[in-house]
């Protein structure tokens, strides 16, 4: 938008919006000529909603709005075009116009309100860009054969078609796929739109919509649908059932985007975070603001705001304070993962060091939401059994008396992290074959079952795998069920249930796999490739369940002489704690007064509030933390 152009008022309050009117022409190429009025949305005409990526800022368009030139992006003002009418003026709303973008105090007002923008539209329109006709016409048609294919699958079946409804079984006619309908669609799931933050809430609060690309449309219900196919398609093994496409190639479209827009749930604040942390956005406050009309309950938006003169890293502290102050509960800190060499706020914050203004915006105790490389959460589900902090279950802050950017919060020290062992990522991505999925469930429940013989593929001779490296560190102990248990945080099999919470037999079954896969472990860093094992379910699941739990990790060992699994960022000389509204422990740096929070740990013994029980003169003094 050009700052020159003059809004009639600012919209500060109330049910206020903009409408933007686009008057016809019969000739494709006569100059654009609109009119942005005020309604309030209540008493609003019918109107549509423009779904659309911004895109590169040049080159701009000029279009005729209010009785003035104003300048436009490229991507809108393409939409807009594609949009006019011949004959009839068309009503719609496009955030670009319709919002004063270089206004922050409307725009905090306008962006709560986009959820009753979109959700009260007649209809949502997506615009995905110029296309080539033979690519566009192709991609839509083949999404229309498969989405009705799926509707015929789920009428033969009588199933209600909904997200939950799985159509990899429904027949396609033969030879549909062929490569250069493949090669149509990977074009169209790779356009832009279908990775933006801000696309998602407006085509899911839609009623109706309709996605146009180049000269083609065709109706969102049945490109989502047909995307949901290719998507549940490609995660199967092996080929396509009655055709000749491989599931491989399949894998090559990325379709997964455009499935998840298709449902239509609402989530809480950190999870809807955690969900769509994958979507992109311009403006990386949008990672939360974006997100914010498909939250429920209402009372986590509230309690969060909206406000587009904050720093990224303000209003990602704000979202942790908010969830804090709601539930006293230190949730947000399972979604924390700070690069390897993370020392603390400051300069590394930062891509460019040039944007570095002498202090972090960010804080060490809140989400990167804008970063995806994120470790395995641990006991954030509604069941986990976990409460390291026992009965202290209410998370108390303490308000700083001169900094008010720090958290300051209660609980106690367990103890110092003495030593520390490598990071296991790139060792775990060179872990044995035998820990690959097999395809089918066993009779015992766990997957897979005996599978032919699979050739171990690790050989190291410069460098022990961590894992061995801690067997031998801890010494006796490393072979106790409290090893086995570390390994896997605690957690076994597809749905991660605490073994804990397993009956006697499963859990008999996870530690026999444990051993095993130490065994086989230990032999294939001894023997190298001339070792052959039977693929074993149990062995295997133990496996996947190690990688997940330990990527970006290490093990540690504290001076109580008690080890567990902490953020691979960790540094001898932090200490572990445990803070009261918290279900695990966690790793601190000491600096100064303060400390910087590092990320979760996983301490077997301390997991169920144990560190609170025993005799008064046993339990460590309360202390009270300030992060920065």
């Amino acid at each position: 938008m050009s700052a020159t152009f003059a809004y009639a008022e600012r919209i500060l309050g109330g049910r206020t919006f903009r409408l933007l009117t686009i008057f016809p022409a019969l000739d494709e190429e006569e100059p654009l000529r609109c009119e942005c009025r005020s309604f309030n949305i209540d008493q609003a005409p019918q109107y549509e909603a423009l779904s659309y990526v911004w895109g590169a800022p040049t080159p701009r368009a000029n279009i005729w709005c209010n009785g003035q030139y104003i300048e436009v992006g490229p991507s809108l003002s393409q939409a807009l075009r594609r949009l006019r009418y011949r004959e009839a003026e068309r009503i719609i709303w496009a955030d670009a116009i319709c919002i004063n973008q270089a206004d922050d105090a409307e725009k905090s007002h306008q962006v709560p309100m986009m959820g009753s923008i979109y959700s009260l539209a007649r209809r949502v329109v997506v615009w995905l860009g110029h296309g080539e006709a033979q690519q566009t016409q192709l991609s839509f048609e083949t999404s229309k054969t498969i989405a009705d294919a799926c509707h015929d699958y789920d009428r033969r079946h009588n199933i209600t078609t909904d997200y939950a409804a799985k159509h990899e079984d429904a027949e396609l006619p033969e030879g549909l796929l062929r490569p250069l309908v493949l090669s149509s669609l990977k074009e169209l799931y790779d356009r832009p739109w279908f990775s933006r933050i801000w696309c998602i809430q407006e085509i899911r609060l839609a009623t109706d919509a309709q996605i146009i690309w180049g000269g083609d449309e065709i109706s969102w219900s049945d490109l989502a649908l047909s995307a949901s196919y290719l998507f549940d398609k490609s995660n199967r093994t092996g080929q396509e059932k009655g055709g000749d496409t491989d599931v491989s190639v399949l894998r090559q479209i990325e379709a997964q985007s455009a499935d998840m827009l298709r449902d239509k749930s609402m989530y809480h604040l950190l999870d809807a975070l955690d969900h769509f942390r994958m979507f992109e956005a311009s403006n990386n406050r949008d990672k939360v603001y974006g997100l914010l009309n498909i939250v429920s309950p209402r009372c986590e938006v509230d309690a969060l705001g909206v406000d587009y003169a904050k720093s990224i890293g303000e209003v990602y502290a704000d979202t942790v304070l908010a969830v804090i102050r709601l539930y006293s509960r230190l949730t947000a800190f399972a979604h924390i993962t700070h690069p390897v060499d993370y020392e603390g706020p400051g300069l590394d914050d930062y891509e460019n060091p040039e944007e570095y203004p002498g202090y972090s915006e960010y804080r060490s105790w809140a989400p990167r939401w804008d970063d995806i490389a994120v470790a395995q959460k641990l006991g954030v589900e509604d069941d986990c059994p976990w409460s390291a902090c026992g009965q202290h279950v209410t998370a108390s802050t303490v308000a700083h008396p001169s900094q008010p950017t720090y958290l300051c919060l209660k609980g106690v020290v367990y103890g110092k992290v003495l030593e520390c062992g490598d990071v296991m990522d790139y060792h775990n991505r060179k872990l044995l074959e035998f820990a690959n999925h097999p395809k089918h469930a066993d009779d015992d429940g766990v997957i897979g079952g005996d599978t032919p013989d699979t050739r171990a593929s690790i050989h190291n001779p410069i460098k022990i795998h961590p894992i061995i490296q801690a067997v031998a560190d801890t010494g006796k102990e490393s072979s106790s069920e409290r090893f086995i248990r570390t390994l896997t945080a605690g957690c076994w099999g597809r749905t991660s249930e605490h073994v804990q919470c397993l009956d006697r037999r499963d859990q008999a079954r996870f530690y026999r796999a444990g051993w095993e896969f130490l065994l086989r472990l230990t032999l294939s860093l001894e023997l190298g490739d001339e070792i052959r094992y039977t693929r074993d379910a149990g062995v295997s699941q133990f496996q996947v369940d190690t990688l997940s739990a330990c990527e970006q990790r290490r093990l540690f060992w504290t001076e109580r002489g008690s080890y567990g699994l902490g953020p691979h960022c960790m540094w001898p000389g932090d200490i572990v704690v445990v803070l009261y509204g918290g279900n695990t422990p966690y790793v601190l740096r000491p600096r100064r007064d303060e400390y910087v929070f590092m990320g979760q740990a996983y301490v077997d013994e301390i997991m169920n509030g144990e560190i609170f029980q025993g005799p008064a003169v046993d339990i460590p003094e309360e202390q009270t933390f300030c992060l920065i």
